[in-house]
């Protein structure tokens, strides 16, 4: 799974460095847009940075031409993967998801998804795990990808392994990353890049990050000052109803962050650590209705926070893997 790719690609020229990069230890093409950062098959990379991105022709033109050189074709299907356990790929995004632990060791890799119901039907099917607590048949994982919408093929990362500097931008950081597995062993850093080209491309580069990080800044404090005055007709409707979110500003804890702190219940807390278990139960009964429950009707009322009118949106489960595990922890704290 973790063989590299016999063939090495020349570098991608200067001009498209803002657009693609190239992964030369797996040679691959990667889509740099801050919506993608995965891998785009050779192929359809012209047209994919024309109908997601909106490349001008001059470039798409320069991206074919570089195409044509490309040593060799590669799909979802037939790309090679890391190794479980590395430091993280440049560019490609670190998600949150999950990994089954009874799927055998000598098979071709455990289920991996970050859909909790995916695993959940994946137990149940596969391995003939019904209404089973989650502790016992998953474990949160950080997972990368090459592709996304449907082609993922994940393998685990070690972000404490992770050596890339804040300030570099993606392309540096892969260019960085693959000359460091350079098959002849040599020092790069002594080599003539370009000099004052390069140069002046990584002070671009640093001003756009600080431009990012001070809009970040920005949108934070937005949010904050609307959660504090959320107009009526903007906020949740449980938010309406309940006032949480004039409680929770008022809050000096990010709670959401705070919830792996929640600690157990000691072992001269028989009764809170009874209270606990009863929690978890009570909460994974909840969610396998949920999950098996698909009248909109129903799933809308259970959204509403009135008895006489339905929501809009039926209730669902949150996208990310993590959340619930994240608000069991915050709920917990309150029993705790």
């Amino acid at each position: 799974m973790a063989d590299e790719q016999p063939i090495q690609a020349e570098a991608n020229p200067q001009t498209l460095s803002h657009l693609i990069a190239l992964n030369k230890r797996y040679g691959l093409l990667l889509c740099l847009n801050e919506k993608c950062r995965c891998a785009v098959r050779p192929a359809a990379m012209s047209d994919h940075l024309r109908r997601q991105h909106q490349v001008q022709l001059e470039l798409r033109k320069q991206v074919d031409q570089y195409i044509k050189g490309f040593p060799h074709q590669y799909n979802y299907s037939t790309v090679n993967l890391p190794v479980d356990g590395l430091a993280p790929q440049p560019v490609i995004k670190v998600v949150d998801g999950l990994e089954c632990d009874h799927c055998p060791v000598q098979s071709s890799g455990p289920f991996r998804t970050q859909s909790r119901k995916a695993l959940k039907q994946h137990g149940n099917k596969i391995h003939d795990k019904k209404r089973v607590p989650d502790e016992d048949l998953f474990h949160p994982v950080r997972l990368q990808s090459w592709f996304k919408e449907g082609k993922e093929r994940y393998w685990v990362v070690d972000e404490s392994q992770q050596s890339s500097q804040p300030g570099q931008s993606r392309a540096n950081q892969a260019s960085q990353a693959d000359e460091g597995h350079d098959d002849d062993g040599d020092d790069d850093s002594n080599h003539d890049d370009g000099g004052s080209g390069d140069g002046n491309q990584e002070v671009i580069d640093d001003q756009i990050v600080q431009e990012i990080e001070a809009w970040k800044g920005r949108a934070k404090e937005r949010r904050l000052t609307l959660l504090r005055k959320a107009p009526a007709i903007e906020a949740d409707s449980w938010l309406q109803y309940t006032q949480w979110n004039e409680v929770l500003s008022q809050s000096k804890h990010n709670m959401i962050k705070t919830h792996r702190f929640t600690r157990e219940a000691d072992p001269d807390e028989p009764e809170l650590a009874r209270v606990c278990r009863a929690w978890r139960r009570i909460l994974e009964r909840c969610l396998d209705t949920l999950a098996a429950s698909d009248h909109k009707d129903t799933l809308k009322w259970w959204k509403s926070p009135k008895n006489e009118v339905a929501d809009q949106h039926p209730f669902e489960l949150p996208q990310n893997a993590n959340t619930m595990t994240k608000y069991n922890g915050i709920w917990q704290q309150g029993l705790l």
